[in-house]
Protein backbone atom coordinates (compact mmCIF):
# COMPACT_ATOMS: atom_id res chain seq x y z
CA UNK A 1 0.00 0.00 0.00
CA UNK A 2 1.34 3.44 -0.95
CA UNK A 3 1.56 6.13 1.72
CA UNK A 4 0.99 9.85 1.29
CA UNK A 5 1.63 12.77 3.60
CA UNK A 6 0.90 16.46 3.68
CA UNK A 7 4.44 17.24 2.53
CA UNK A 8 3.81 15.04 -0.52
CA UNK A 9 0.64 16.99 -1.28
CA UNK A 10 2.36 20.39 -0.97
CA UNK A 11 5.25 19.19 -3.14
CA UNK A 12 2.77 18.10 -5.81
CA UNK A 13 0.82 21.38 -5.52
CA UNK A 14 4.03 23.31 -6.13
CA UNK A 15 5.13 21.08 -9.02
CA UNK A 16 3.92 17.53 -9.84
CA UNK A 17 7.24 16.74 -11.57
CA UNK A 18 9.10 17.49 -8.35
CA UNK A 19 6.74 15.14 -6.48
CA UNK A 20 7.41 12.35 -9.01
CA UNK A 21 11.19 12.79 -8.83
CA UNK A 22 11.20 12.71 -5.05
CA UNK A 23 8.52 10.23 -4.05
CA UNK A 24 8.23 7.91 -7.04
CA UNK A 25 11.74 7.91 -8.49
CA UNK A 26 13.33 8.12 -5.04
CA UNK A 27 15.64 11.12 -5.55
CA UNK A 28 15.74 12.42 -1.99
CA UNK A 29 17.94 15.50 -2.24
CA UNK A 30 16.59 17.35 0.79
CA UNK A 31 19.38 18.44 3.08
CA UNK A 32 19.16 19.38 6.72
CA UNK A 33 19.36 23.11 7.32
CA UNK A 34 19.48 25.38 10.34
CA UNK A 35 15.79 26.09 9.71
CA UNK A 36 14.76 22.43 9.95
CA UNK A 37 17.04 21.91 12.96
CA UNK A 38 15.48 24.92 14.68
CA UNK A 39 11.94 23.77 13.89
CA UNK A 40 12.52 20.24 15.13
CA UNK A 41 14.22 21.36 18.34
CA UNK A 42 11.51 23.93 19.15
CA UNK A 43 8.76 21.37 18.56
CA UNK A 44 10.37 18.84 20.88
CA UNK A 45 11.06 21.30 23.72
CA UNK A 46 7.56 22.80 23.69
CA UNK A 47 5.86 19.42 23.38
CA UNK A 48 7.85 17.90 26.25
CA UNK A 49 7.14 20.96 28.42
CA UNK A 50 3.43 20.82 27.61
CA UNK A 51 3.30 17.11 28.41
CA UNK A 52 4.69 17.78 31.89
CA UNK A 53 2.44 20.83 32.35
CA UNK A 54 -0.75 18.94 31.55
CA UNK A 55 0.06 15.43 32.77
CA UNK A 56 2.10 16.20 35.90
CA UNK A 57 2.03 19.70 37.38
CA UNK A 58 2.45 23.38 36.59
CA UNK A 59 5.10 23.62 39.30
CA UNK A 60 7.17 20.90 37.70
CA UNK A 61 6.74 22.47 34.26
CA UNK A 62 7.83 25.88 35.54
CA UNK A 63 10.93 24.38 37.11
CA UNK A 64 12.19 23.10 33.77
CA UNK A 65 15.18 24.86 32.22
CA UNK A 66 13.80 25.15 28.69
CA UNK A 67 16.85 27.04 27.46
CA UNK A 68 19.10 24.17 28.48
CA UNK A 69 16.70 21.69 26.89
CA UNK A 70 16.81 23.71 23.67
CA UNK A 71 20.59 23.78 23.73
CA UNK A 72 20.67 20.01 24.11
CA UNK A 73 18.19 19.51 21.23
CA UNK A 74 20.11 21.93 19.03
CA UNK A 75 23.34 20.06 19.64
CA UNK A 76 21.71 16.70 18.93
CA UNK A 77 20.08 17.73 15.64
CA UNK A 78 22.96 19.93 14.49
CA UNK A 79 25.35 17.02 14.95
CA UNK A 80 23.00 14.73 12.99
CA UNK A 81 22.87 17.31 10.20
CA UNK A 82 26.63 17.31 9.56
CA UNK A 83 27.43 15.80 6.17
CA UNK A 84 30.70 14.59 4.71
CA UNK A 85 31.45 15.68 1.15
CA UNK A 86 34.69 14.68 -0.55
CA UNK A 87 36.19 13.83 2.83
CA UNK A 88 35.28 17.24 4.31
CA UNK A 89 32.66 17.94 6.96
CA UNK A 90 29.84 20.25 5.82
CA UNK A 91 27.92 21.90 8.66
CA UNK A 92 24.26 23.00 8.50
CA UNK A 93 25.32 26.56 9.42
CA UNK A 94 28.19 28.57 10.82
CA UNK A 95 28.57 29.16 14.57
CA UNK A 96 27.26 32.74 14.49
CA UNK A 97 24.02 31.71 12.76
CA UNK A 98 23.56 28.80 15.14
CA UNK A 99 23.92 31.12 18.14
CA UNK A 100 21.45 33.60 16.63
CA UNK A 101 18.84 30.89 16.13
CA UNK A 102 19.40 29.57 19.65
CA UNK A 103 18.94 33.03 21.18
CA UNK A 104 15.77 33.58 19.15
CA UNK A 105 14.51 30.20 20.38
CA UNK A 106 15.02 31.16 24.02
CA UNK A 107 12.97 34.34 23.45
CA UNK A 108 10.13 32.25 22.01
CA UNK A 109 10.24 29.77 24.90
CA UNK A 110 10.18 32.58 27.46
CA UNK A 111 7.11 34.05 25.79
CA UNK A 112 5.35 30.67 25.64
CA UNK A 113 5.91 30.05 29.35
CA UNK A 114 4.82 33.56 30.30
CA UNK A 115 1.62 33.40 28.20
CA UNK A 116 0.86 29.71 28.70
CA UNK A 117 -2.69 30.21 29.95
CA UNK A 118 -3.63 32.12 26.81
CA UNK A 119 -1.76 29.96 24.31
CA UNK A 120 -2.46 26.56 25.86
CA UNK A 121 -5.32 26.79 28.39
CA UNK A 122 -5.39 23.92 30.88
CA UNK A 123 -8.56 24.48 32.93
CA UNK A 124 -10.87 21.49 32.34
CA UNK A 125 -8.51 20.47 29.51
CA UNK A 126 -6.67 17.18 29.16
CA UNK A 127 -3.84 16.36 26.80
CA UNK A 128 -5.02 13.72 24.35
CA UNK A 129 -1.70 13.34 22.60
CA UNK A 130 1.61 14.71 21.37
CA UNK A 131 2.50 13.86 17.77
CA UNK A 132 -0.87 12.13 17.61
CA UNK A 133 -0.72 9.61 14.74
CA UNK A 134 -3.06 9.65 11.75
CA UNK A 135 -3.04 6.52 9.65
CA UNK A 136 -6.13 6.32 7.44
CA UNK A 137 -6.93 4.79 4.08
CA UNK A 138 -7.95 7.66 1.81
CA UNK A 139 -8.69 5.41 -1.16
CA UNK A 140 -8.05 1.76 -2.06
CA UNK A 141 -4.32 1.16 -1.89
CA UNK A 142 -3.41 4.58 -0.51
CA UNK A 143 -2.92 5.55 3.14
CA UNK A 144 -2.53 9.02 4.59
CA UNK A 145 0.10 9.06 7.32
CA UNK A 146 0.76 12.09 9.51
CA UNK A 147 1.03 13.40 13.05
CA UNK A 148 -0.84 16.19 14.84
CA UNK A 149 1.60 18.22 16.95
CA UNK A 150 -0.75 18.62 19.94
CA UNK A 151 -4.30 17.39 20.60
CA UNK A 152 -6.30 18.51 23.64
CA UNK A 153 -9.87 18.03 24.82
CA UNK A 154 -11.99 20.20 27.09
CA UNK A 155 -13.65 17.67 29.36
CA UNK A 156 -16.45 20.11 30.24
CA UNK A 157 -17.47 21.10 26.70
CA UNK A 158 -16.09 18.14 24.75
CA UNK A 159 -14.26 20.52 22.41
CA UNK A 160 -11.17 18.97 20.79
CA UNK A 161 -8.37 21.34 19.71
CA UNK A 162 -5.68 20.47 17.17
CA UNK A 163 -2.54 22.60 17.44
CA UNK A 164 0.18 22.84 14.83
CA UNK A 165 3.43 24.59 15.80
CA UNK A 166 4.93 26.62 12.96
CA UNK A 167 8.35 28.27 13.25
CA UNK A 168 8.65 31.39 11.14
CA UNK A 169 11.16 34.14 10.51
CA UNK A 170 8.81 37.01 11.36
CA UNK A 171 5.30 35.56 11.29
CA UNK A 172 2.79 34.86 8.56
CA UNK A 173 1.69 37.60 6.19
CA UNK A 174 -1.95 37.98 5.22
CA UNK A 175 -1.10 36.32 1.93
CA UNK A 176 0.32 33.29 3.73
CA UNK A 177 -2.75 33.08 5.98
CA UNK A 178 -4.90 33.03 2.84
CA UNK A 179 -2.81 30.38 1.08
CA UNK A 180 -5.17 27.39 0.88
CA UNK A 181 -2.35 24.89 0.39
CA UNK A 182 -0.51 26.25 3.43
CA UNK A 183 -3.45 26.18 5.85
CA UNK A 184 -5.24 23.04 4.62
CA UNK A 185 -3.14 20.67 6.72
CA UNK A 186 -5.17 21.20 9.87
CA UNK A 187 -8.42 21.22 7.89
CA UNK A 188 -7.64 17.71 6.65
CA UNK A 189 -6.60 16.70 10.15
CA UNK A 190 -9.93 18.01 11.45
CA UNK A 191 -11.73 15.74 8.99
CA UNK A 192 -9.60 12.71 9.90
CA UNK A 193 -9.74 13.27 13.67
CA UNK A 194 -13.52 13.81 13.75
CA UNK A 195 -13.94 10.51 11.86
CA UNK A 196 -11.38 8.64 14.00
CA UNK A 197 -12.91 9.91 17.25
CA UNK A 198 -16.49 9.55 16.02
CA UNK A 199 -17.41 13.14 16.91
CA UNK A 200 -19.23 15.96 15.16
CA UNK A 201 -16.67 18.04 13.18
CA UNK A 202 -18.14 21.09 14.93
CA UNK A 203 -16.55 19.70 18.11
CA UNK A 204 -13.07 19.96 16.59
CA UNK A 205 -11.28 23.29 16.28
CA UNK A 206 -7.87 23.95 14.76
CA UNK A 207 -5.14 26.45 15.51
CA UNK A 208 -1.71 27.25 14.13
CA UNK A 209 0.74 28.53 16.75
CA UNK A 210 3.22 30.73 14.91
CA UNK A 211 6.62 31.02 16.61
CA UNK A 212 8.50 34.09 15.35
CA UNK A 213 12.26 34.23 15.41
CA UNK A 214 12.48 37.95 14.66
CA UNK A 215 10.42 40.85 15.97
CA UNK A 216 10.61 44.22 14.24
CA UNK A 217 12.02 46.85 16.57
CA UNK A 218 10.60 49.64 14.42
CA UNK A 219 6.97 48.60 14.74
CA UNK A 220 4.67 51.37 16.08
CA UNK A 221 2.83 48.78 18.17
CA UNK A 222 3.91 45.74 20.23
CA UNK A 223 4.29 42.51 18.25
CA UNK A 224 3.83 39.23 20.13
CA UNK A 225 6.63 36.71 19.81
CA UNK A 226 4.02 33.94 19.41
CA UNK A 227 0.71 34.34 17.57
CA UNK A 228 -2.20 31.91 17.45
CA UNK A 229 -3.95 31.76 14.07
CA UNK A 230 -7.29 30.00 13.67
CA UNK A 231 -8.08 29.63 9.96
CA UNK A 232 -11.66 29.30 8.72
CA UNK A 233 -12.50 25.67 9.41
CA UNK A 234 -16.22 25.32 8.92
CA UNK A 235 -17.75 22.66 6.70
CA UNK A 236 -17.19 24.56 3.39
CA UNK A 237 -13.50 25.14 4.18
CA UNK A 238 -12.92 21.51 5.18
CA UNK A 239 -14.76 20.25 2.09
CA UNK A 240 -12.68 22.53 -0.16
CA UNK A 241 -9.45 21.28 1.45
CA UNK A 242 -10.54 17.68 0.89
CA UNK A 243 -11.53 18.38 -2.74
CA UNK A 244 -8.11 19.92 -3.41
CA UNK A 245 -6.38 16.95 -1.76
CA UNK A 246 -8.46 14.56 -3.86
CA UNK A 247 -7.16 16.32 -6.98
CA UNK A 248 -3.68 15.22 -5.88
CA UNK A 249 -4.86 11.64 -5.37
CA UNK A 250 -6.62 11.59 -8.75
CA UNK A 251 -3.57 12.94 -10.55
CA UNK A 252 -1.07 10.57 -8.95
CA UNK A 253 -2.86 7.28 -8.25
CA UNK A 254 -5.13 4.94 -10.17
CA UNK A 255 -8.24 3.25 -8.75
CA UNK A 256 -6.12 0.54 -7.12
CA UNK A 257 -3.63 2.91 -5.50
CA UNK A 258 -0.79 2.45 -7.99
CA UNK A 259 1.30 5.42 -9.14
CA UNK A 260 -0.05 7.08 -12.28
CA UNK A 261 3.09 8.81 -13.52
CA UNK A 262 2.09 9.11 -17.19
CA UNK A 263 -0.21 12.02 -16.31
CA UNK A 264 2.37 13.94 -14.25
CA UNK A 265 3.31 17.32 -15.72
CA UNK A 266 5.75 19.98 -14.58
CA UNK A 267 4.73 23.44 -13.38
CA UNK A 268 8.03 25.19 -14.01
CA UNK A 269 8.02 28.88 -13.11
CA UNK A 270 10.21 31.28 -11.16
CA UNK A 271 8.05 30.88 -8.06
CA UNK A 272 7.66 27.09 -8.33
CA UNK A 273 11.36 26.48 -8.99
CA UNK A 274 12.78 29.03 -6.55
CA UNK A 275 13.21 26.62 -3.63
CA UNK A 276 13.01 23.32 -5.52
CA UNK A 277 15.86 20.94 -4.67
CA UNK A 278 15.95 19.82 -8.30
CA UNK A 279 16.44 23.32 -9.73
CA UNK A 280 20.15 22.82 -10.37
CA UNK A 281 19.89 19.14 -11.31
CA UNK A 282 19.44 19.27 -15.07
CA UNK A 283 20.20 15.55 -15.20
CA UNK A 284 16.99 14.95 -13.26
CA UNK A 285 14.77 17.89 -14.19
CA UNK A 286 15.15 19.64 -17.54
CA UNK A 287 12.31 22.07 -16.86
CA UNK A 288 13.79 24.05 -13.95
CA UNK A 289 13.72 27.84 -14.17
Amino acid sequence: MNKVSYSQYTTWANCPESWKLKYVDGHRLDEGSIHTIFGTAMHEVIQEWLDILMNKSETMANSLDLDENLKSKFHEHFKAGIKEVDGQKVFPSDRKTLEEFYHQGTEILSYVQKHQKKLFPTQNVKLVGIEYPIDVEVRPGVKYVGFVDIVTKNEKTGLITLYDLKTSRAGWTQSQKSDKTKISQLLLYKKFISELFGVDPMQVRVEYVILKRIISENSPYPIPRVSPFEPPHGKPSVNKAWTDFEAFLNDCFDSEGNYKTDTIKHKASKSACKYCVFRERKDLCKYGV
